[in-house]
């Protein structure tokens, strides 16, 4: 199988992460589309993209949503509880901005647990919920996770937004994401790369009172 070529793209006002990941032969996928996608359209150009992975349903991970769903065609991946999300300014918060986002229902529903099979990618969805009800880690081929809001490089997204919840958040982090193998790289949705071991020593968040 050939190496991933993994692509960071740094969109909108929140510098949100954005992700097209590709072999450039059997699959081409992209994960959280932020803000006037207008780079990754460039990137992937002609590719044909299957899927859109959104690890949560905050405005600033689906500002971009209907513009590539329309220039790609690709099936939108979202867990249940935060598809409504993508249709509601109040819920996705994008009514605190100048600009509402209302975008479609999506292609499928998560639960949590399921593997789907793009190409020679295999993506496993992790339910990591806390920073939001759905909030969802992919794992790309046993090694690479994309970890939205969930876990960032030395700090946990904030739950102090609607529907959030610390505690859940601790839970999903700590009996979910650091039991995984200690060489998987993490990719999140704010911020730099980093690694499992790396976040398991030297994360906030076991001393953590307060999540900002």
């Amino acid at each position: 199988m050939k190496p991933l070529n993994i692509k960071r793209f740094r969109l909108g006002d929140l510098n949100t992460n954005s992700y097209v990941v590709t072999d450039d032969e059997t699959f081409c996928i992209i994960i959280d589309p932020g803000e006037n996608p207008f780079e990754i359209i460039d990137f992937v150009k002609k590719r044909k993209v299957e899927y859109i992975l959104l690890t949560h349903g905050h405005f600033d991970h689906i500002a971009g949503l209907k513009i590539l769903t329309k220039f790609t065609d690709a099936s939108v991946v979202v867990h249940q509880s935060e598809a409504e999300w993508l249709l509601d300014p109040e819920l996705n918060r994008s009514i605190e901005t100048k600009k509402l986002i209302i975008n479609e229902w999506p292609d499928i529903l998560l639960q949590g647990d399921e593997i789907i099979q793009c190409g020679a990618l295999s993506i496993k969805a992790i339910h990591t919920p806390g920073h939001s009800p759905g909030s969802t880690c992919f794992l790309l081929n046993g090694k690479y996770l994309f970890t939205g809001d969930t876990l960032l490089s030395g700090v946990v997204g904030p739950t102090n937004l609607p529907f959030g919840d610390r505690d859940r958040l601790k839970d999903s982090i700590k009996s979910k994401l650091f039991r995984l193998p200690g060489e998987i790289e993490i990719f999140p949705g704010h911020g730099e790369a980093s690694t499992i071991d790396f976040e398991k020593n030297n994360n906030l968040l076991p001393n953590m009172k307060k999540f900002y």
